[in-house]
C-alpha cells in the first residue's frame, strides 16, 4: 500500500488524477500526433474502454485505426452501462474526441458480423482487435424468471443512460452484490416512482422499447423503497465497501446471505415477489435450508448477476462458454492477426480492458513489425503488463 499510510493515510490517487484530466480538458490539451505513419491499418471492433484505449495506444505508434460500433455514440459500458453521475458525460466525450482528434476514424451504427462480415473486415486490415464487450444481462435462473417485470442490469442501466427510464415502480429488488447491483439500486432510488402510473409507462413497456417516459413525469416523481438482495454476506459482497455504505446512507435495504429461488406471479403473470431462501455451499452446489424460504415483494425486479456477450454473426469466435478464450499474447488461438481486449475475455474493471488494449496494441505493432511476440510475464489477465515495463 502507500507508505503515507505510516504518516496519515494513504495519498487520493484517484481524485489527482480527476483533477489533471479535467484540467486537461478545461485547457483544451491534445495528446501528439505521431510524427509518421506506418501506412498499416487496424479495425477495432467495439467501441467501448478496450476499444478506445486501442485505438488511442495505435495512433501513438502511427498505426491508421477504424472503430466498429453497433451503438449511436462511443464509450460502450462506460456510456450505456455506467450511471452518468459517476461518469459525467461531458467529461466522456471531451475524452472521446481528444482520442478521435489523433485521426482514428469511428463507423458508428455498424455491426460487424451482421452490417459487414469479419471476412471483409479482416481483407481490408492489417489486423483486428476484437473488444466486443458484455452488454447483454443474465436473467435469473429460476421459475418465473420469464415475468415481464423481471429484467436485467444491462437493460435497465441501458434504458436510464439513454432518458428513456424517468421512474419505476412502488418498490424495487434487485439482485446481484457487485458494483453493477450497486449501481442499477442507487439509479432506482434516485429515479422514484409516479403513483398511477399508466400501463404504458410500467418499467418494463419502456426497457423493452415499447415507449419511452415523459420527462414531464419528472416533476411528480416520489420516494421509491429499493431491496438489494445478495448471496454473499454484505461484508462479502464483491461491490466496493464505500459504495456499499453510500447505497446504506441513501436508504437501500441489503439482505445478505439468502438466493433467489423464484419468482412469485400475480394473476396477470406479472412478478409480485422475489422468493428467496438461507442456503450452503456443499461443494459446487447450493443446498437450500428448509423452512427458511420467505418473499420480499417488489413490482419491478432486476437481474445483476452477470454480464453476457453477443456474439451475432460472430459465432466461431464464441470459444470459452459465452466468452473469448485468448492465447497468452491475447490473440485468438490459429489467428494471429486477431487480438482480443477487454470484457469478452472477462468482465471487469474499466482498466482492466485499458490494460488488454495497450497490450494487444504492443502485440499488434510487433505482428505488423514481422516480429515474434516477446514472451509475456506470468500476471493476472487483469493486471497491466508492468513488469515488463520496469526491466
Amino acid at each position: 500500500g502507500c507508505n503515507r499510510n505510516q504518516v496519515e493515510e494513504n495519498v487520493g490517487i484517484n481524485s489527482v488524477e480527476h483533477f489533471l484530466g479535467n484540467w486537461a480538458i478545461e485547457n483544451k490539451m491534445a495528446f501528439a500526433k505521431p510524427t509518421k505513419q506506418t501506412g498499416k491499418k487496424v479495425a477495432i471492433i467495439g467501441g467501448g474502454p478496450a476499444g478506445l484505449a486501442a485505438a488511442y495506444q495505435l495512433a501513438k505508434m502511427g498505426h491508421a485505426s477504424t472503430i466498429f460500433d453497433d451503438h449511436a455514440e462511443l464509450g460502450g459500458m462506460m456510456r450505456y452501462g455506467i450511471p452518468g453521475f459517476r461518469t459525467p458525460r461531458e467529461i466522456l466525450d471531451a475524452e472521446i474526441q481528444r482520442i478521435l482528434d489523433m485521426g482514428v476514424e469511428a463507423r458508428l451504427n455498424c455491426r460487424v458480423g451482421t452490417d459487414v462480415s469479419m471476412d471483409s473486415i479482416e481483407k481490408d486490415f492489417d489486423a483486428v482487435i476484437m473488444g466486443l464487450g458484455a452488454q447483454a444481462g443474465r436473467a435469473l435462473p429460476v421459475d418465473g424468471a420469464d415475468a415481464p417485470n423481471c429484467v436485467t442490469a444491462m437493460a435497465f442501466l441501458r434504458a436510464f443512460n439513454e432518458g428513456r427510464l424517468q421512474h419505476v415502480g412502488n418498490k424495487v429488488v434487485v439482485i446481484g452484490g457487485g458494483d453493477t447491483s450497486i449501481d442499477v439500486a442507487t439509479v432506482a432510488r434516485r429515479l422514484g416512482k409516479v403513483d398511477k402510473a399508466a400501463t404504458s409507462d410500467l418499467p418494463e413497456m419502456v426497457l423493452a422499447g415499447h415507449t419511452a417516459h415523459d420527462v414531464a413525469s419528472i416533476a411528480a416523481r416520489q420516494g421509491v423503497e429499493v431491496v438489494l438482495v445478495s448471496r454473499a454476506t454484505i461484508d462479502k459482497m464483491a461491490a466496493n465497501k464505500h459504495e456499499v455504505d453510500q447505497a446504506k446512507a441513501e436508504g437501500i435495504e441489503i439482505v445478505g446471505g439468502v438466493t433467489p429461488i423464484g419468482i412469485v406471479k400475480g394473476a396477470d403473470g406479472r412478478a409480485t415477489a422475489l422468493r428467496v431462501a438461507q442456503f450452503e455451499m456443499v461443494g459446487n452446489e447450493t443446498k437450500i435450508k428448509e423452512g427458511t424460504e420467505y418473499d420480499i415483494s417488489g413490482d419491478l425486479i432486476v437481474s445483476a448477476i452477470g454480464q453476457a456477450v453477443d456474439f451475432t454473426g460472430l459465432e466461431t469466435y464464441n470459444n470459452n462458454k459465452g466468452l473469448i478464450r485468448t492465447d497468452k499474447n491475447y490473440r485468438f488461438p490459429g489467428k494471429p492477426n486477431v487480438f482480443v481486449a477487454g470484457d469478452v475475455i472477462r468482465p471487469h474493471l474499466l482498466t482492466t480492458a485499458i490494460g488488454h488494449a495497450r497490450i494487444c496494441a504492443e502485440g499488434i505493432d510487433e505482428y505488423l513489425s514481422g516480429e515474434e511476440p516477446d514472451k509475456r510475464p506470468k500476471v493476472d489477465v487483469h493486471h497491466w503488463d508492468m513488469v515488463r515495463r520496469w526491466l
